[in-house]
Order: structure tokens, then sequence, then C-alpha cells
């Protein structure tokens, strides 16, 4: 189990730096001090054993101490913001709500009161340690619980269970080449999301180094010397590259890995002149950890990407059968050696898991050579006026194209009940009329009539992912 590990490395490594918080280093063996004296704290008050701890804490240090405290005593953890968010996620059985004493964290004490729930309000000062083998080891060690949208639109909670995260994160390091020296950065992303939670514990699985920085202007994360790794989503890395020239060094020799989204190639170039040419494009999903990497060194590494050696990834039809080289299909991805469904959501997993793979809405289609290139996804399919349109490619392109960050396709009916196409484009100033006219002539034509909006920003999921639902809500109620 991970805190074992901690511990281990406090014992064989001790003034190594194990995390690097808002710039400030803690070594594995304060690191591990501050775990003990919460096994301490919450063994002393009788929070031993299973069940669900729901963690409400906004500093990520302090999730993280607390967390891998109470999975040491068997307890499972959840990483929530508020209150509001107890019912959308069905927390009413949890065995007890974590807070720290630092923080506000209002409406919690009124929860707890009426769903008999115990709720900690947690300071260590003054309280005793509890070390690796002292008191009673749990029957079993607890997991954590992810959250994810990716797939159905709605939150669905994902179970990293101690039973496979250990293979689940030796995976992942030799995907992304992470070992004992490696330094991590992991920037501020939420304990709840599949990069907050996998970043900083594939580092401490292997002894290395991982950096969160919280709060504060992104490239904070880059100043730290030796960075060897950094994780981001698009929408971090256009933060990263808005930031004044020279405030953070150029790192040649850092892997850059993007996820969750396509960068534009204006956004690579930036990348490669003021970060590091060793940018790969990672796709991969909560549920079944990363199953292509591409290192992007030419054109068309930005759209075919590469499957990780191994995985058994399968373009499918809708009868789940194989679809030849140069068909468009839905991609499924092997479940072996991760999650096999959601918890406490038998309806989403008999939809998204099914005969030991993972269908997670994705489109794509297969070249000779084993390269994938996606189509967007099955939910997203335009049907307008009987012609079924894949957005995604005419997204990316029409973003590369007019030098925006973002590019939202979808279709709306008009007081006549007829669908027409409608075009979201993410600017933050106006795009020259000829520009956008050759663009669209050339992406989208023989849909006449295109409607464009021109918004600042488009709304996001917390993985910076443009949610569509919510473009067309906007729109409606902007009429």
């Amino acid at each position: 189990m991970i805190t074992d590990l901690i511990f281990d490395f406090a014992a064989r490594t001790p003034d190594k730096t194990a995390v690097v918080y808002n710039g400030q280093p803690l070594s594995y063996r304060s690191f591990a001090a501050n775990i003990a004296l919460a096994r301490g704290y919450f063994a002393s008050r009788g929070v031993t054993g299973s069940g669900l701890a729901v963690l409400v804490i906004l500093n990520l240090l302090d999730f993280w101490v607390l967390s891998l405290a109470l999975r040491s005593l068997g307890l499972t953890t959840i990483a929530v913001q508020s209150v509001e968010a107890f019912e959308e996620y069905g927390l009413q059985e949890a065995r007890c709500v974590v807070a720290s004493a630092a923080e506000g964290a209002p409406g919690l004490e009124d929860w707890c009161e009426a769903n008999s729930c115990g709720l900690f309000r947690v300071s260590l000062v003054g309280e005793a340690s509890l070390g690796q083998h002292e008191g009673a080891p749990p029957e079993h060690p607890g997991g954590h619980v992810l959250l994810t949208s990716g797939t159905t639109g709605l939150r669905k909670k994902v179970l990293m269970d101690p039973a496979f995260e250990a293979e689940f994160m030796r995976d992942r390091q030799a995907i992304l080449g992470i070992d004992q020296d490696s330094v991590v950065a992991a920037f501020g992303f939420g304990a709840w999301t599949g990069i907050g939670y996998n970043s900083p514990l594939s580092a401490w699985f292997v002894g290395a180094t991982a950096i969160i920085d919280q709060d504060r202007e992104p490239h904070m994360a880059l100043l730290y010397p030796g960075v060897t790794h950094a994780m981001v989503f698009p929408q971090l890395l256009a933060g990263l590259l808005a930031a004044p020239e020279g405030v953070f060094p150029r790192n040649p020799a850092m892997h850059l890995s993007v996820t969750s989204g396509a960068i534009t190639q204006v956004q690579i170039d930036q990348t490669r002149a003021r970060l590091t040419p060793r940018i790969f494009n990672r796709v991969g999903s909560t549920e079944v950890n990363t199953f292509a990497n591409t290192l992007l060194e030419s054109p068309e590494d930005h759209r075919w990407h590469r499957l990780v050696e191994g995985r058994e990834v399968q373009i499918v039809d809708d009868r789940d059968r194989l679809v030849p080289v140069g068909e468009i299909g839905r991609v499924r991805v092997s479940t072996k050696g991760g999650p096999t469904g959601y918890l406490d959501d038998p309806e989403a997993t008999a939809a998204f898991f099914k005969d030991g793979f993972f269908y997670p809405g994705d489109l794509a289609v297969m070249r000779e050579d084993g390269r994938m290139a996606l189509q967007g996804r099955v939910t997203d399919v335009i049907n307008v006026r009987g012609h079924k349109i894949l957005p995604a490619p005419i997204e990316i392109r029409l973003r590369e194209a007019l030098g925006v960050s973002g590019v939202c396709l979808f279709s709306m009916q008009d007081d006549n009940g007829e669908e027409e196409l409608h075009v979201a484009i993410e600017t933050p100033a106006p795009i020259a009329t000829e520009v956008l006219a050759a663009a669209l002539q050339r992406e989208i034509e023989g849909y006449p009539g295109v409607h464009v909006h021109f918004v600042p920003a488009l709304p996001r999921n917390d993985t910076g992912k443009i949610v569509r639902r919510a473009v067309v809500f906007d729109v409606l109620a902007a009429r």
C-alpha cells in the first residue's frame, strides 16, 4: 500500500524531498511523521476499520496527509469541495466527514447531525503519533474514490482499490518514464480528479518528488529546480503560455504531458520555444488509465495517436464487432489492471463496462500501422436535416485556422422546428470577417446560414473539456 511505501522511503531516504507544496519542500521523513500524527489522531478517536470518509479539505497537502492516514487505518476516502456535493454523489451513508480546523467549510455540522454522521475538524497540534507498525492493522486497506464525468456527462464514482492500485501506478510510471529521480509537477488539480490524484501518487510510489502548487500562478510550479515531468490540461497550458516571457525557465529535458483535449499547432510551437520540445499528447480516462501516448514531432502526431504497447484497444461497431482498418467505430479499452465498474451505479456500469472492456464514448479510426485518430464522441454526433456530422475534427481544424483557444459545434432547432448549425468560438478579440468566412466555407460547406457566436470563455468541466450541453444552454439563454 502507498502509505507503507512512504514510511519505507522515510526510513531509507529520510532527507529526500517527497513533496514541494507552494514552494516549501517536505522530506519523506517529515511527510511520514505528519501521516503518523494523523494516524494517531484518528485511531485515538476510534476512526479505524471500514467505511467511507468524506474529506472537505481545500489545502491539498492537508488532504494527502489525512487521506493517506485514514486509508492506512482501513477507511476509503473521497474528496469533495463543499457540503452541497453530499447529496449529488449519494454520500449519506458515509461513516464520517473530515475537515481541517484551519478551514471554514460551512454547513458540515448541520448535515452531519441530520445524517447521524461523525464530524472531525482536524488539528494535529499536540497529537500522539501512531507509526507504521503500531496499532492493529486493518483487515483491508482503504482506497480512494475519484469523480468522473467524461462518459455520461454526470459525475460517477470510480474506486481506486489497493488491490490493483500498485499495478495501475506501475503502468503509469512506465508510460511516462517516472522513476525515483523524477520531479513531477502536479500543479493544483483537485484530488477528486484522475490527474490530481494519479500525478503525485505516481511519484510517491517510487520515492520521487511531487510538486503541488495551489492558488498561485500556474508557472510557479515550474520554478522548482530539476522538474522532469509536468502534467497539464490544454487550459492550464494556455495559462502558462500567457505568462510574461522569462518568468519561468525553458527546460529542454522536461516531459510535458498534455491530456483531456488537443492543443493547437500554435500552442505546440510556443511550447517548444518557451517550455520544452518533449511534448506528449496523452489519451486516457480515469477508468482505464492512459492508452495512447504520442511524442509530438511531426504534424501527423497531432492527430494520429500511438497506442501504448501492451494495452488492448479496439475499434468496434454497435454490435461489438471489430471494424475494418480505416472505418470509424467505437473505442473500447481493456479493464485489466484497473476498475471494472462505477461505485454504487450498476446502471452506468452496465452501459459503459462490458465483457472486460470499458467504452469511453469516443469514436475513432485505426490506420494500417496501428495508429488511431479520434473522431469525436458518440453522444456528440450532430444530425442536421438528415446529415450526420462529427463535430470534433471540424472543431480542431477551425481552432487551428482561426488561432483561437476553443470551438464548439452544435445544432439547435429554429422557430419552425428545423435543425440549424451553430458555432461558438472562444476568443477575446474579433476575428476578421473574411478569415472567418473562408474557414467556415472550407470546413462546413453545404450548410448555409451557420450561426456564429463569439464568447470570451466556453464552459468547461474540471478537466478543461468543453461542456457542449452548457454551451447550448448559454446560447438559448442569450436568445
